[in-house]
């Protein structure tokens, strides 16, 4: 239920706290042994932590720890990008956590950025999964935002759901079909808070690589839109290393989960060493 700070586990065999960050409270889901590499995971945009399910099977290598972000999923926090770098060193403080890294999915990816260039020597390992910087010239891609937040406010945001659904941003490919069920019951819960409310400003531009000191992997899906790849080539020439992922579109950790998986396991386990 969005916006109500449940305890309700998300994962199987997963478990549930409530962190305090400004205006309300995230709930923050783990999974994984207190004692392994911890790896912090920041969803995309209409989403929720249910979209790491996929990943689980990480826990056998890591701690998997997971909010649902403010403005989305079960989060009492207001819709505020710019304050989310915050929230994950909040995340991180309440864990007891000196170091950990990032895995950040489009809009989550931003986050993760604007928060390793805070954390500093905290940050272990970053991967990006379909993120796109502010300012990078390339073919841009139809988001209809506007007609969200009036459906939103109108009540009538469940055609627009439906809309959303089929773009090319939130459709599954082939081998994500198994996923097709969690996709949906997180589109049918989006409700537009960020929308509708405002969700701030978060400006992460190319300038943001130069204060990371963290390795960054960025992953794109092959049959992501352009508008991504040219966002991926724009963080290789930053000095990311890139993977294109066969098979696969923006939810590229959805439609190829084990091909996803071997990538972050290695990225991050090689950045722990």
């Amino acid at each position: 239920m969005p916006g109500t700070g449940v305890d309700t586990p998300r994962w199987p065999g997963g478990h549930v706290r409530q962190v305090a960050v400004g205006g309300g409270t995230l709930p923050v889901e783990t999974l994984g042994a207190d004692d392994a590499p911890p790896l912090i995971l920041l969803h995309g945009w209409t989403l929720d932590r249910r979209m790491w399910r996929p990943q689980l099977a990480l826990a056998a290598h890591f701690r998997l720890i997971a909010p649902d972000r403010r403005g989305f999923g079960a989060a009492t926090a207001p819709a505020d990008l710019g304050a989310e770098p915050d929230d994950v060193l909040r995340i991180a403080d309440a864990a007891g956590l000196e170091r950990f890294a990032l895995v950040g999915m489009s809009q989550g990816g931003k986050v993760a950025l604007a928060a390793a260039a805070r954390a500093g020597s905290r940050v272990t390992g970053i991967v990006l999964v379909g993120t796109a910087l502010d300012g990078v010239d390339a073919p841009g891609e139809h988001v209809p935002f506007a007609a969200m937040a009036t459906a939103a406010l109108r009540g009538t945001l469940s055609e627009m759901r439906a809309a959303w659904a089929d773009h090319p941003l939130t459709r599954l490919h082939a081998d994500g079909a198994d996923q097709a069920g969690d996709v949906a019951a997180m589109l049918a819960d989006y409700d537009g808070r960020d929308l509708v409310h405002g969700a701030g400003r978060l400006e992460v531009t190319a300038s943001i690589m130069a204060r990371i000191s963290a390795p960054v992997l960025a992953l794109v899906g092959q049959g992501d839109t352009p508008h991504r790849h040219a966002n991926a080539r724009a963080l290789s020439r930053l000095g990311a290393a890139c993977r294109s992922v066969p098979g696969a579109g923006h939810l590229c950790n959805i439609d190829q989960p084990s091909v996803c998986n071997t990538e972050i396991r290695n990225w991050i386990s090689q950045a722990c060493r």
